[in-house]
């Protein structure tokens, strides 16, 4: 498998991740729900952790994967 088909693949599951977790600077709650209790809640706080991860893994393998791209059209 050469580095072009090898990029798209990853790419492709980089931009999966990001369409399931969206990009990892969306607005975050920091768990705090104002309306209803005005209070952190460590659940949330840890759903915002794991969309930032989900979705700076998924960004970061759309970049890859478009490097490799990039390597294997050289090449």
């Amino acid at each position: 498998m050469n580095a072009s088909v090898l990029g798209v693949l990853v790419s492709l599951f980089g931009f999966l991740i990001l369409f399931r977790y969206g990009m990892p600077f969306r607005v975050r709650s920091e768990g705090v729900t104002y309306l209803i209790t005005e209070e952190v809640d460590e659940k949330e706080k840890q759903i915002d952790r794991r969309y930032e991860v989900f979705g700076y893994a998924g960004l970061l393998m759309a970049l890859i994967g478009g490097l490799m791209q990039a390597y294997g059209s050289w090449h």
